[in-house]
């Protein structure tokens, strides 16, 4: 399995949150060789496949933290599919996390191969540590080219606005039992030529690391979710 090359420092297009620099070295994913893994589902509940977020490296910097992650999509079948790295960052109490999570892995999943570059923009994702039931917080979007010998094969981009704090919520995966800030959002994306339009809910793990993801159609019915499932 090959990795593409992403153009774009992807640490750039994260979700912002304000914490120390002691809840830095605290968060699960800051810590070297910790790996996430997330289920992904149908509306039905079957398994699509998984993906694992693995830390390769963290530094100290000047005010903060850095770090290299690695990033793994398998099939159903637990072929690996898709792999590619990114980084992190925690400085002056600014937390980043990446939102390649909004990305349709399966379809980057399709376009692997050594000489596929993807180029990566977008802005920046802001979420707060204090936080009360009906704030709302900033919109976001992505955008993803996939090239190859020049040329765009697909553009994928979402957008992510109307983001909304509820109550607070205790949620159970195969990773755990949790404590998680709730947050609902609207999307819209697109792949090509295909656009969505719909609705998402998320759980947060001290409002930082993703326990579960729900994505719902325009009409309110459930698409599909992933959650976490290992935690090591």
């Amino acid at each position: 399995m090959t990795n593409s090359k992403i153009l774009v420092g992807i640490a750039l297009l994260c979700a912002t949150v304000a914490i120390s620099a002691q809840e830095c070295k605290s968060a699960v994913f800051f810590k070297e060789g910790s790996v996430l893994t997330y289920t992904q589902y149908t509306k039905k509940g079957k398994v699509q496949g998984t993906n694992s977020h693995e830390t390769l490296k963290v530094e100290q910097i000047d005010g903060g933290m850095e770090a290299e992650f690695k990033t793994v999509v398998y099939d159903k079948k637990g072929k690996e599919t898709f792999s590619a790295n990114y980084g992190a960052g925690c400085k002056n109490g600014l937390f980043t996390i990446d939102m390649m999570r909004f990305v349709d892995m399966g379809k980057l999943s399709e376009h692997n191969a050594d000489d596929v570059e993807l180029k990566v923009d977008g802005s920046v994702l802001s979420f707060h540590t204090n936080v009360s039931p009906g704030d709302m917080l900033e919109d976001g979007d992505i955008s993803i080219k996939v090239n190859k010998s020049g040329f765009t094969l697909v553009t994928m981009t979402f957008n992510v606005f109307n983001r909304k704090i509820h109550e607070k919520e205790q949620l159970t995966t195969p990773a755990g039992t949790f404590d998680c800030q709730v947050v609902t959002f609207d999307f819209e994306s697109k792949i090509g030529i295909i656009k969505i339009k719909g609705t998402g809910k998320e759980w947060y793990l001290d409002d930082r690391a993703v326990v579960r993801s729900e994505s719902y159609n325009k009409n309110g019915k459930l698409i599909d979710y992933y959650e976490l499932s290992e935690i090591r």
